[in-house]
């Protein structure tokens, strides 16, 4: 061996080394006779807790409970007398957590897991493991609790209609009461656990109690801040409330709670559409011209529900319609187009696209709309009535009165049950026998009557065409083949727009 610079003797360095040698072993004597001599209160209760559980283990419960409450006496002695006993510790969060004192047992385990990860690694994952078997039972009763009141009324926000779903709705809120006495020990038992706090903040969401859900997602994103599923949950529970408030007539509130949420995420067409929910309804609430301003602010809000949401032809729909209720025809007309091109066989679009058309006083292209809804629905009397009407607010009385004719033989009358029998019975060289010989049978056969006189209506569907006699003779024949845009004065009534 080399001298040391500093010039000490080799035999001195050696000195040096061996009371370095000698210093580290009572070290370690030191640290062997503390774990070996552990505080009688320590000692004592885990092995209470150890005899307990192998007495609960084999079915005696008596010696179980008195043991296991010896347990947690003995330990909390020893964590009080011997905190730096860590392990010990661990063994008290055992016994809380069989005497089923949740909280207690999740604070003590979380703190002898902490100090255990420092001093100990291989016994903070014992500890660890024991908390992870109470809290696992605790979260998969709550879980099964709230399967099974799900399956003993599934949707718990319905009021019951009769006494035996009353029954099955309070069958489950037992279910449920358990679900969260459950999922709250879970909680207590591994603090700040997001995948805990979800199911508990859904539990409180399935029962129709969203602000205390609001409050158990928020308390999970304290810990999980990230946590994209307690993201979502917020606002799912903050818009069921909204909805909430809607059920309960509470307008002004819901509409303040929407435009709150709105701010906060302008792109969510399902809040748009709940601030839209809540004018309509608001607005139905009111009489007369009161209504109005609501009807356009929910018109308003259902399109911009469409906006986001391009696809749905019921947002255009209501919107348009609320837009017409309020009296805003201009804005309702554009919402109808939407519509028809999203859902062109929508009959009760085209009939309100050519009310709103006609009241704007464009009769030419009202005229074209409901003919090309009738042309869809030939057996729609509405669209009938309707196409008649604009025919004689434009003028054009011949083509109303066929309209109306057919209009009154599908309101008033009765198919006959054999078409070809009654058309067949037509008298030789009379109307009916001309009409059968040169169009065919018909494919319907309706009596009625006008006047107190007898009128018989032979539709021809494919055709777009009906024969109306009174007795053997034509009475009137309706065309509605092609629409007419000609006025009774025979000029035209204005260029069709071309959409």
């Amino acid at each position: 061996m080399a001298a040391p610079a500093d010039g000490v003797g080799v035999e001195e360095a050696i000195v040096k080394r061996l009371m370095a040698l000698v210093a580290a072993g009572v070290l370690v004597a030191a640290v062997t006779g503390v774990a070996q001599a552990r505080n009688p209160h320590c000692a004592g209760g885990i092995q209470y807790l150890n005899i307990g559980l192998n007495d609960k283990a084999k079915g005696n419960m008596e010696d179980y409970l008195r043991e296991i409450h010896k347990a947690v006496d003995q330990l909390s002695q020893c964590a009080a007398e011997d905190p730096a006993d860590l392990e010990a510790l661990g063994y008290l969060g055992w016994a809380y957590a069989e005497v089923d004192s949740a909280r207690a047992a999740g604070e003590t385990f979380e703190k002898a897991i902490a100090g255990l990860k420092v001093k100990d690694p291989k016994k903070a994952d014992w500890a660890a493991q024991n908390r992870e078997s109470y809290w696992a039972t605790a979260f998969n009763d709550g879980i099964a609790k709230i399967s099974s009141a799900q399956g003993a009324y599934p949707d718990f926000l319905k009021k019951p209609e009769n006494a035996a779903e009353q029954t099955q709705k309070d069958e489950a809120k037992k279910y449920y009461d358990k679900a969260l006495a459950a999922l709250m020990r879970a909680a207590l038992l591994k603090p700040g656990d997001p995948r805990t706090l979800r199911n508990l903040g859904s539990c409180y969401a399935f029962m129709g109690e969203f602000q205390q859900a609001e409050a158990t997602f928020r308390d999970g994103l304290k810990v999980a801040p990230a946590d994209s599923m307690l993201l979502q949950s917020i606002k799912s529970v903050r818009t069921n409330y909204a909805n909430l408030l809607i059920e309960q007539k509470k307008y002004d509130e819901a509409i303040g709670f929407f435009g709150d949420l709105i701010k906060a995420d302008p792109t969510s067409s399902d809040l748009e559409l709940g601030l839209a929910d809540a004018y309509f309804k608001r607005a139905l609430s009111k009489e007369g011209d009161a209504r109005k301003p609501d009807f356009k602010l929910a018109g308003a809000a259902y399109a911009a529900a469409a906006k986001l949401k391009p696809d749905d032809a019921d947002l255009t729909f209501n919107s348009a319609l609320a837009f017409q209720n309020g009296g805003d025809l201009k804005s309702a007309e554009p919402m109808w187009r939407q519509t028809l091109k999203l859902r062109p066989d929508d009959a009760d679009a085209f009939s309100a696209l050519g009310s709103c058309l006609a009241d704007l006083g464009q009769f030419d292209e009202a005229v074209r709309t409901l003919w090309q809804g009738v042309s869809r629905e030939p057996k729609n009397k509405v669209l009938h009535r309707q196409l008649g009407a604009v025919y004689t607010k434009a003028g054009n009385n011949p083509k109303s009165t066929e309209e109306l004719m057919v209009y009154l033989a599908l309101q008033n009358g009765q198919p006959v049950a054999d078409p070809a029998a009654a058309a067949k019975s037509a008298k030789a060289g009379t109307a009916r026998a001309q009409t059968l010989a040169s169009a065919g049978v018909p494919d319907q056969v309706t009596p009625w009557e006008i006047q107190g006189e007898k009128v018989e209506s032979w539709f021809y569907w494919p055709k777009h065409q009906a024969y109306h006699f009174k007795g053997d003779a034509l009475y009137l024949k309706s065309d509605w083949s092609a629409p007419d845009l000609k006025p009774a004065g025979g000029a035209s009534s204005g260029a069709v727009k071309k959409h």
